[in-house]
């Protein structure tokens, strides 16, 4: 007769416990529902302790703690102690793209504004001064960066003696701050004017700072003045496809050019920049030509001649036509071009007969020549170099 032994069925142990998911270190305590005379808990992480209630405190990490108990052994709930942490740069520009890096323990998703982290980087860019969260389970890791703003700084008006001058200043996002610039700058003498803006921030921006020069130029210039103030002039008309050299020198050019501006404008022709002069320059911009396409055009009556590109004007320059008027009105076509000396024409184009567009020492600001186009000598190989054979030349009055 054998005899069997049934095995005798354990009662299992129920475990009770606080949240066992949060930031490392986490402390997490633990309570055994059942009777035994001995408790003995494996936290999994290499520790252990004895009681019917235990707190351990878990590093960074996924833990799978144990009970012995006379009732056998029983699975804890597994614990995740989280540790994240967020970098980047501590400062960007305003739209900058930077990178930002987590750093998670155990391996969990890292998101960013619903974005994830690859590799533990994610690129993102900088419009705003908001503190950037990234959450990994129910833990999250805060970085703030300072953000640099963009500052726009701009003159408007007229930079001469008496003119009006204003600082117009662009905050971008307008939401970093609070511009502070002066409204106008001082026009009261010629001088080099230094003008400071800066910005009040707002929390979470840099406080940005510029300084712009305005240089306030003397109202009257004649032939043989030199400085900033003719280099301005000369600015301003080659601006305006004025035919200029730019050297800061008010020579044979600079006159030229401002004799074909009180030219185009219907004013008296002295070749004297004044106060009103200045503001006529400073508010005006290319004449406009009379026909489409591309040709050169010859006002009699103004004494001005126009290198016309797709309709518009790309170039000004002084002309001298016909003392007797015999310059001849209508449209003409180039046949013949000479380079070089032809006579005394210099870079001849010849339109009609004799009739030419060419260089020559002396082009007054009214008409003069034997019926030709006088031009000026140094501009002339330019001009030669943009009428091709068969342009059309206009002629009119």
């Amino acid at each position: 007769m054998f005899l069997v032994f049934a095995p005798v069925a354990r009662a299992g142990c129920e475990l009770t416990s606080t949240p066992v998911i949060g930031s490392a270190p986490l402390a997490v305590t633990f309570t055994a529902t059942c009777e035994s005379a001995l408790y003995t808990w494996d936290f999994g992480d290499g520790r252990q302790d004895t009681g019917r209630t235990v707190t351990h405190v878990f590093p960074a990490g996924y833990w799978h703690p144990t009970l012995t108990s006379d009732g056998g052994t029983e699975t804890a709930p597994p614990v995740t102690s989280i540790s994240l942490a967020l970098t980047g740069p501590p400062n960007a520009r305003y739209a900058q793209r930077v990178t930002l890096r987590a750093t998670v323990t155990p391996r969990l998703p890292v998101t960013l504004n619903g974005r994830r982290f690859v590799a533990g980087k994610l690129s993102v860019r900088v419009l705003g001064a908001a503190p950037r969260i990234a959450r990994a389970g129910n833990v999250s890791a805060t970085i703030r960066i300072r953000v640099t703003p963009k500052l726009v700084v701009k003159l408007a008006g007229s930079p001469v003696v008496g003119g009006k001058l204003r600082v117009i200043a662009t905050l971008h996002p307008a939401v970093a701050g609070t511009v502070i610039a002066p409204r106008s700058i001082d026009t009261s003498v010629p001088r080099l004017a230094r003008v400071d803006v800066r910005t009040r921030p707002t929390s979470g921006w840099a406080m940005v700072h510029l300084t712009v020069t305005a240089r306030i130029v003397s109202p009257t210039l004649r032939y043989g003045d030199r400085g900033a103030s003719v280099r301005e002039l000369e600015r301003q008309l080659a601006r305006q496809h004025y035919a200029i050299r730019r050297d800061g020198w008010f020579g044979s050019e600079d006159l030229e050019a401002v004799y074909a501006f009180q030219k185009v404008h219907d004013l008296a022709r002295t070749g004297v920049v004044g106060a009103a002069l200045w503001r006529r320059i400073l508010t005006s911009g290319t004449p406009a030509a009379r026909y489409p396409g591309d040709h050169i055009e010859i006002d009699k009556t103004r004494q001005v001649l126009f290198v016309v590109r797709g309709g518009k004007v790309v170039l000004v320059v002084a002309t001298s036509t016909g003392a007797t008027g015999n310059t001849p009105l209508g449209l003409w076509h180039v046949y013949r071009k000479v380079n070089g000396f032809d006579w005394v024409l210099y870079y001849p184009s010849y339109f009609l007969r004799g009739f030419a567009v060419h260089g020559y020492p002396d082009v007054p600001p009214y008409p003069a020549s034997h019926g030709c186009a006088r031009i000026p000598m140094w501009i002339a190989t330019t001009v030669y170099s943009m009428i091709p054979d068969g342009s059309t030349i206009y002629v009119y009055a």
